[in-house]
């Protein structure tokens, strides 16, 4: 569902309705043209998901406005106040269902990642919402790096989480590596983190890829999973992060 088009037609609509005498004054082609269009495209977004509420769209967007003539050569639009009424509780809806679901989802996401990601993701830009997620995860485990071998190289992307949570020598472990469950455990993280960073990290360098608000979503999901990992690891590992000294 993309509230910022819910967003931007229902104050295309309200700021009509806000009009002075707004029953009885007559609105532009364009207002028309850009308002049915709008519902048409909020309607088969939330087809799948919502289809009571995207049938009373399609069912009210021709009805919004009426022709008046005034003579046989003049004629002009006014709102059909009943419908538009109707088509503006609509809105109000969806937009209640958005807020309430992106607030409730958001606690689930690990406050690294929201920190980044969520006033992005909010905004619409869900492309960017992703790749910061996967930044930050970067960002944390080359800072690792530093405080274990605060004198070499840091490596960088899929490198940095190979070496940091190496099946052989990790410097960060997910759990005790004395057993085949536990090396099963580390290698399958390293191999999730380091194929998140090659795969996921930034997704505008990947061709023919459109990040829209689920996909954002998932991966938002699977960043925060990884983070509350590396929590994990950082604590069974008896490391304190800078940040932490710094709080």
């Amino acid at each position: 569902m993309d509230i910022n088009k819910i967003n931007t037609v229902y104050c295309w609509m309200r700021n009509l309705t806000n009009r002075p005498n707004a029953v009885n004054t007559p609105v532009s082609n364009t207002d028309v043209t850009c308002i049915r269009e709008g519902l048409l495209l909020i309607a088969k977004d939330i087809e799948r998901t919502k289809p009571v509420l995207s049938n009373q769209l399609m069912s009210v967007k021709d009805n919004l406005f009426m022709e008046v003539r005034q003579n046989w050569t003049l004629a002009y639009i006014l709102i059909n106040p009943f419908v538009f009424g109707q088509a503006i509780e609509v809105l109000d809806i969806l937009r209640a269902q958005n807020f309430n679901t992106e607030d409730d989802w958001w606690h689930f996401i690990h406050p690294r990642i929201a920190k980044v990601s969520k006033k992005l993701f909010l905004d619409g830009s869900y492309a960017n919402s992703a790749c910061d997620a996967y930044i930050e995860i970067n960002d944390r485990v080359k800072k690792l790096f530093h405080i274990l071998r605060p004198n070499e190289k840091i490596p960088d992307g899929d490198a940095a989480m190979k070496i940091v949570f190496s099946t052989n020598t990790p410097l960060v472990e997910f759990c005790d590596r004395s057993t085949e469950s536990g090396n099963n455990t580390q290698k399958g993280f390293m191999e999730m983190l380091a194929g998140a960073m090659s795969a996921l990290r930034n997704p505008k360098a990947h061709a023919n890829i459109t990040i829209d608000h689920d996909d954002a979503m998932r991966r938002l999901m699977f960043a925060s999973m990884l983070m509350y990992k590396i929590d994990e690891a950082v604590l069974y590992s008896k490391i304190i992060e800078l940040s932490e000294l710094s709080e």
